[in-house]
C-alpha cells in the first residue's frame, strides 16, 4: 500500500512541476543585466556565435553596446549570406563585406519600438552612413484564431518589421516609376532593454536576408 501512496505523491509532484512550467509567465524577459554584446555572446541556444565573431572582427563591440537600437541578426542569416556569396569560411566572408554589414542595423534612436511603430513605414538613419543602406521600421497586424466548441474568435497582434529601402521608401510622394519594392523583415523578439537602460535590442527572424555591404 505504501508503494502506491509514494507513487501517487511522486506523480502529483511531477504534475505540479509541469503546471508551474506552463504557467510561469514565460521565459522571455524585457530587461537584462547584460549589454547588447554580452546578451548575444551568452545566448543559451548559441544563435549569435558567428555574429559575435563578425562584430569582433570589425571591432564593433563598443558600437553595438552604445547604439540606441540594434536589430540583431542570427547565425542562420549569416549562413544564408555565405551560401549566397558562395563562401565557406569567415575569412572569405570578411573579404566580401565591410563593417556596414553590422552598422546598417544600428541606430542612435532608442525609441524604435513596437509601441512607437506605425503601420506606415518610417525611415530612420542608421550607422552605415547616409545613402549607404536606407532603412525604415513599421509594424504589421497579424491574426490568429482560437477554436472553441461553439465559436472561433479571431484575435490580432502586431509584429515589428525592419524595412530595407530599395531606392526610395515605398509609397513616398517622390517614388519614381519602376522603383524596386522595399524588403520587410519581421522580428522574432522585440523590446529587450539591455544593461545601460538606454538601448533597445530586437532580434530579426532567422530567415532574414542580410544586405551585403
Amino acid at each position: 500500500m505504501n508503494r502506491y501512496i509514494i507513487f501517487a505523491v511522486l506523480m502529483l509532484l511531477i504534475s505540479c512541476k509541469k503546471d508551474d512550467y506552463l504557467t510561469d509567465g514565460g521565459v522571455s524577459k524585457t530587461v537584462t543585466p547584460l549589454s547588447n554584446y554580452d546578451y548575444l555572446a551568452n545566448h543559451s541556444y548559441h544563435y549569435f556565435d558567428t555574429v559575435v565573431l563578425i562584430i569582433d572582427h570589425f571591432n564593433l563591440k563598443d558600437s553595438v553596446n552604445k547604439a540606441g537600437t540594434f536589430f540583431a541578426f542570427t547565425d542562420f542569416s549569416v549562413a544564408t549570406l555565405m551560401n549566397t556569396l558562395q563562401v565557406t569560411t569567415l575569412n572569405d566572408l570578411y573579404s566580401k563585406v565591410t563593417s556596414k554589414l553590422v552598422t546598417q542595423y544600428l541606430f542612435s534612436d532608442a525609441g524604435i519600438t513596437l509601441d512607437n511603430a506605425s503601420e506606415a513605414a518610417k525611415q530612420y538613419a542608421n550607422w552605415a552612413g547616409v545613402d549607404t543602406a536606407l532603412s525604415a521600421v513599421k509594424k504589421i497586424e497579424n491574426t490568429y484564431t482560437v477554436y472553441l466548441v461553439n465559436s472561433a474568435p479571431v484575435y490580432s497582434y502586431y509584429t515589428l518589421q525592419y524595412v530595407k529601402i530599395n531606392g526610395v521608401l515605398d509609397d513616398s510622394p517622390n517614388m519614381p516609376p519602376g522603383d524596386v519594392v522595399d524588403v520587410s523583415i519581421p522580428c522574432q523578439t522585440t523590446g529587450i532593454k539591455t544593461s545601460n537602460g538606454a538601448t533597445t535590442l530586437h532580434v530579426m527572424a532567422n530567415t532574414a536576408i542580410l544586405n551585403k555591404l
